[in-house]
């Protein structure tokens, strides 16, 4: 790959730069001088801690059987987070509570369906359809109750349900679903002859993914959601979606606004019937949806479900130290990691077999690396900006100790200029290159290639972008905040290897040790590859927090509009 070259010239820094406020700098009797901090480079002592040693040390620690696969609400979780705030405040950083705590309890909400209905599909001429819970739909609720349904509601066709003025979309226009339920579609509109780059092609924008489907739903007052499951929109069978269909549904305690009574999904053969009651076609709702044209189709069928929950609620913890900054000490920089993991499967274990999930990729390598780029910073001179180190809780029950977060931020999510996530380091070998998951959708990719190419490495691509990664780790809560971001993940281009082994690893390591027992730290495991993440990692978010760049969103996306409202709200 040709290395990307990147120089900083003092008219690029004055264009990339925000100003600083006029009560910050030096006035002349015409008035306020603009003025800037110039990128620091950080010490080479600095970089000097990120080691193989240290890196192995918080793997080994967090991995081991000890700490019972770090669940969350658990006593694993509970020694977790022990562990991790002993290393910030051994470190010499705050708690970064406003009450100088390291700890932010996480409210979660479990909920089980113990008996549900099928989901009746009534025509106004002609039979009701009935469809099976698992095999033909699933369902869930937002609600905190034992209880939730919707009876005989009209249901109005919303193509892919995206509303987005950068690329001048808006499948809802001016139909009112309020009261109703929504039929969508997943992923986006494909790109076509005249604009091949719409939805940024084959690259899964935001408004693909199936949780903005909910949350437009929401925001416009629907009463529930289904979503149309097809393998090529999806990217995966429905049985990824209907094998977890009974079991528990975590959530945030407190119900999102606007929430839904009943959302889910239905598959391809659902559709299509849904789509022959309104006197149509799937296809031809594929071909309707792909335009701009097109309006809200109100169905003549309505939709009945009801659903019996046993609920629980109990509490996971994000871990948030602080380094305070210099003169703009108001701003700052997030790194995070999760540091949850799947617990424990005691079936197992009584059973004589490994029923530990230690999660040593997944993600005790991501938490070693947040403690030693927090541990390279306090060997720097200390930048203009505060840097803030945050492990979060149930990010693998869906991203929520992150939502937690950015609904309850520390640091306004407009005064956080960026945020750097690590999660599932290189433990494989070293790389020519790093790929920075969504740094294309900013200009982030800007400052990682700086970074990267000061460790005399190049930024590769997500090699598979309609899959959504940029939305499945916690740096999309931030996204979703409008803070810019960028997922760190391992390069495609290992040394002295030939060009399919990142691919065979990668399988390798789905099918034999991720969400498994067997992801562990073994004997021999490389970690040149982590201290080389860990590094660009650090020059990254240094270079951010000491100096005045203040990357933005490009203007097509999703977050894009989110940030310039927050900005305005306090007036930057």
């Amino acid at each position: 790959m040709t290395r990307a070259l990147f120089v900083l010239l003092p008219l690029l820094l004055f264009t990339a730069c925000r100003l600083e406020s006029p009560d910050d700098g030096p006035t002349t009797e015409d008035g306020p001088v603009a003025t800037m901090l110039d990128p620091v480079e950080p010490a080479e002592a600095a970089l000097a801690v990120i080691d193989s040693t240290t890196l192995y040390q918080h793997v080994a620690e967090l991995s081991s059987d000890e700490y019972e696969g770090r669940g969350t609400g658990t006593p694993g979780e509970q020694k977790t987070i022990e562990y991790i705030a002993r290393q910030m405040e051994a470190l010499g950083l705050e708690g970064g509570l406003p009450d100088g705590s390291f700890f932010q309890p996480v409210p979660l909400r479990g909920a089980t369906i113990t008996d549900i209905t099928p989901l009746t599909l009534t025509p106004a001429d002609g039979d009701p359809v009935e469809l099976a819970f698992v095999d033909e739909f699933i369902a869930s609720t937002d609600l905190d109750a034992t209880e939730a349904s919707i009876e005989n509601t009209e249901l109005v066709f919303v193509g892919y349900g995206i509303t987005n003025p950068g690329y001048s979309w808006d499948d809802y226009k001016d139909v009112d679903v309020t009261g109703k339920v929504i039929v969508s579609f997943v992923n986006d509109p494909p790109a076509t002859e005249d604009e091949p780059t719409l939805f940024q092609a084959d690259t899964l924008t935001y408004n693909g993914r199936w949780t903005y489907k909910y949350e437009e739903a929401r925001r416009r007052g629907a009463l529930g959601a289904l979503l149309i499951h097809t393998e090529p929109t999806a990217s995966y069978p429905f049985t990824v979606l209907s094998n977890g269909a009974r079991g528990e549904d975590i959530n945030l305690q407190s119900a999102p606004e606007g929430a839904l009574p009943v959302k889910g999904w239905i598959t391809q053969e659902s559709a299509e019937q849904l789509a022959q009651m309104a006197g149509t076609t799937l296809n031809a709702w594929f071909e309707q949806a792909a335009s701009r044209d097109f309006r809200p189709q109100e169905l003549p069928v309505t939709a009945s479900v009801a659903m019996e929950l046993t609920t629980r609620t109990f509490e996971g913890t994000n871990v948030i130290g602080k380094l305070e900054g210099g003169a703009h000490a108001d701003e700052a920089i997030i790194y995070t990691a999760h540091h949850d993991h799947l617990g424990k499967d005691d079936d197992l274990i009584a059973q004589g077999q490994d029923g530990i999930y230690n999660g040593a990729v997944d993600n005790a390598s991501g938490v070693s690396m947040l403690l030693t780029i927090a541990k390279a910073f306090t060997e720097a001179e200390r930048p203009a900006r505060s840097v803030y180190f945050a492990t979060l809780s149930a990010e693998e029950s869906g991203l929520l100790g992150s939502n937690h977060y950015a609904l309850n931020p520390v640091v306004p999510l407009a005064r956080t200029i960026a945020n750097v996530n690590v999660d599932s380091g290189n433990l494989a070998g070293p790389t020519e290159d790093i790929v920075g998951v969504g740094a294309e959708r900013s200009e982030m990719l800007r400052y990682l290639r700086q970074a990267a190419e000061a460790e005399d490495m190049t930024v590769g691509m997500d090699p598979n972008p309609n899959a959504g990664s940029f939305f499945r780790s916690d740096q999309l809560a931030f996204a979703r905040g409008g803070v810019p971001a960028v997922f760190i993940r391992t390069g495609r281009q290992f040394v002295g290897q030939p060009e399919d082994y990142a691919a065979e690893l990668e399988a390798e390591y789905r099918a034999n040790r991720y969400h498994q027992p067997a992801d562990e730290l073994s004997d021999g495991m490389p970690f040149s590859g982590l201290v080389q993440q860990t590094r660009v990692a650090f020059r990254l978010g240094y270079l951010l927090a000491s100096s005045s760049l203040r990357p933005e969103w490009k203007p097509s996306e999703a977050f894009a509009q989110t940030r310039t409202e927050s900005e305005q709200a306090l007036e930057l």
